[in-house]
């Protein structure tokens, strides 16, 4: 596919960078101010390149550098913002489902139904770098856990499964310790609960006779 690089695209990527810089601070105001100009900016540019067919999982060599060439000259960036830039954004058309006629409103609703609002997280869902179900990891230490490969569209897919150093007896040990443990989490709650309702009888009865005083 051809590619020519739309002049508006790159507008709002300048713009948004120059608003993002003028934004100092470290109020949570003005930390999501900035954040929501970078998912409009990104929202710009994947929506620009979401036609493109991705080769390996990446923009073919002359559109990446026609890509790069506009990010740098019409939007003004510097080198390494310009990387981010295309880095994320091609891995968000491998990462994630964006039609190839998408319209910067929806690729920006889009990334906000998979929690991505900031350029941090689209850089850590896009590299494979997200937050992880804790139970998962735990789970993965202990049994195993599959390997990632990417298909021909540089998208990752479930690879062969590769078992952890643990056996059935570390498993019933694991087991063991889990009980014990829960066991004792449980009973410090309940004592904890007790001397809640102990302390609030103590108070309740101390109101009552400062009341009849």
């Amino acid at each position: 596919m051809s590619y020519a690089a739309n002049a508006t695209t790159y507008a709002t990527i300048h713009a948004a960078e120059k608003v993002i810089n003028d934004l100092k601070g470290e109020a949570k105001e003005i930390t999501k101010a900035r954040n929501d100009r970078k998912i409009d900016a990104y929202a710009a540019l994947i929506s620009e390149i979401a036609g493109v067919k991705l080769v390996k999982g990446n923009l073919p060599r002359a559109v990446g550098n026609q890509v790069r060439k506009a990010l740098l000259e019409d939007a003004g960036l510097k080198d390494g913002t310009a990387k981010r830039y295309l880095e994320n954004s091609v891995g968000a058309l491998r990462e994630l489902d964006i039609p190839t006629q998408a319209t910067p409103n929806l690729v920006r609703d889009i990334l906000l139904s998979e929690n991505i609002d900031s350029e941090n997280k689209l850089a850590k869902r896009v590299s494979g770098e997200s937050e992880k179900d804790p139970m998962r990891e735990l789970a993965e230490t202990l049994i195993g856990k599959f390997t990632n490969r990417k298909d021909d569209e540089g998208k990752k897919v479930k690879g062969v499964f590769k078992p952890s150093k643990y056996e059935q007896e570390d498993w019933d040990r694991f087991d063991d310790i889990v009980r014990e443990l829960k066991a004792a989490r449980l009973e410090g709650a309940k004592a904890a609960a007790d001397a809640e309702d102990d302390e609030a009888q103590k108070n309740a009865l101390a109101a009552a006779v400062f009341a009849q005083m």
